[in-house]
């Protein structure tokens, strides 16, 4: 009978402290998982806002390319603006996909000459198309 005490006590105990240390494993992660989360809201991106703006025109890869090679001095002096990708969707439609680091950059972007004369400069047929999107999340920095 001891013998059965003894090992129901032992038992008992054993199961015990695998509880108490699956239990301290299981907070101690979700310590972790919640210090990692609150970090990565920690971390300012640089990117907000994306802008996208799409337009037809008559000129070739070529001359795009080449204003906005000639344009791009004044695209790079821009405040805010962290990236510009210039894109082909299809022959002669051409675009630009800009990437603020606020709304408010992109409103002083969108209130400038050089927003303004988009149109003119790659000689678009019709209006540019023009769509913002805010930024949820980034794959990398």
């Amino acid at each position: 009978m001891k013998l059965i005490k003894k090992t129901v006590f032992v038992v008992v105990m054993l199961a015990m402290i695998g509880c108490t240390s699956k239990t301290n494993t299981n907070s101690s992660t979700e310590l972790a998982d919640k210090k990692v989360m609150q970090e990565s809201s920690n971390l300012k991106s640089k990117a907000s806002v994306m802008l996208i703006v799409k337009a037809t025109t008559e000129l070739s890869d070529e001359e795009f390319l080449r204003i906005a090679k000639e344009r791009e001095p004044q695209f790079n002096a821009i405040p805010g603006l962290v990236q510009k990708y210039y894109i082909k969707i299809r022959p002669g439609e051409y675009g630009g996909v800009y990437i603020w680091d606020s709304k408010e950059s992109l409103k002083k972007f969108k209130e400038s000459e050089l927003a303004a004369t988009i149109g003119k400069a790659y000689k678009t047929i019709d209006e540019p198309s023009v769509e913002v999107a805010n930024i949820m999340f980034q794959l990398r920095e």
